[in-house]
């Protein structure tokens, strides 16, 4: 299911540009340069968005911008690898220069920035959302419910727009309407519940034993997200990989949360930043700074040589 995306969505701006006379100066020291081992230049660069690559007000900094770039003029592919819808991604002036391809939605779309169209490529049967969607209401009292199509999202509560950025547009839906049968496909069905934690709300659900699904949480953020069960970070950027004859040795990848574990476990080389997830930083092969100090600038900028 191919879909080709508008550069920006009607009524819904893109972040305003970063000032580009800021690109070589006033830039943070730098530290001491992270141990990467002198390992050869990578052929991918893989990078998870929020928490690893992107600031706490969802931009990219100017050091991170500069580093992706430079490693686009050494001949590296650079991939986003996020649960952002492709929207979420291509909206952000200054990230989407520096990309060949974003992964979205955990896995579930692949978007192509130069042709500007994104493939749903791994969707939620529509009858499978429909029993998880019964069951997540059973195990979750109070949940509220949202489904991402890759394309847009419907949902019955404004919750669901607390903390998101740039994913607009929203359909909201009466409580009482059908959300699985309003939407023509599910990249995710996405579930909050006010007042909990994800791995308070993942327990509660981890006996859900439904084959083709599953479930990502984000710690202490109070949502899951569900996917079907071959849309992982790991195995869409193998996939993604293996159609340009690219081997997990030749890729580096970074990330922070549960979501990214797959794909740092399958990288050859992989960076968990400062402040991760136990269970990302014990995926990972290596460490690095914060996203607030660059962390993924650090690493490129060292198996780059770039300082």
């Amino acid at each position: 299911m191919t879909r080709h995306l508008p550069a920006c969505p009607p009524g819904a701006p893109a972040l305003p540009p970063v000032p580009c006379d800021t690109a070589l100066t006033g830039l943070p020291p730098r530290g001491p340069a992270p141990d990467t081992q002198t390992v050869p230049a990578p052929k991918v660069i893989a990078t998870d968005l929020d928490g690893t690559l992107l600031g706490r007000d969802g931009r990219l900094s100017t050091r991170n911008q500069k580093a992706l770039q430079s490693a686009r003029e050494h001949g590296v592919l650079t991939v986003a690898v996020t649960a952002r819808p492709p929207r979420a991604a291509y909206r952000i002036p200054e990230l989407a220069p520096v990309l060949d391809a974003a992964i979205c939605c955990n896995g579930a779309v692949v978007y192509d920035t130069a042709s500007q169209t994104a493939e749903l490529l791994r969707p939620v049967p529509l009858p499978v959302a429909r029993d998880l969607h019964g069951r997540l209401r059973a195990a979750l009292p109070g949940a509220v419910f949202a489904v991402e199509t890759g394309e847009r999202r419907f949902t019955q509560s404004t919750f669901h727009q607390v903390g998101v950025l740039l994913n607009d547009p929203w359909i909201l839906l009466d409580p009482d309407d059908d959300l699985i049968g309003a939407a023509d496909a599910v990249a995710e069905l996405v579930v909050r519940v006010p007042g909990s934690t994800g791995e308070a709300m993942y327990e509660a659900v981890r006996d859900i034993d439904l084959p083709g699904v599953k479930l990502w949480h984000w710690g202490s953020f109070p949502e899951i997200e569900c996917t079907a069960a071959e849309a992982a970070k790991g195995a869409a950027l193998a996939a993604w990989c293996v159609d340009r004859g690219i081997g997990a040795e030749d890729v580096i990848a970074f990330g922070d949360m549960p979501n990214d574990v797959s794909m740092l476990a399958w990288a050859g080389r992989s960076f968990a930043v400062a402040g991760a997830h136990p269970d990302a930083a014990a995926a990972a092969t290596g460490r690095t700074g914060p996203a607030a100090e660059d962390g993924v600038a650090q690493i490129i900028e060292a198996v780059l040589d770039l300082t």
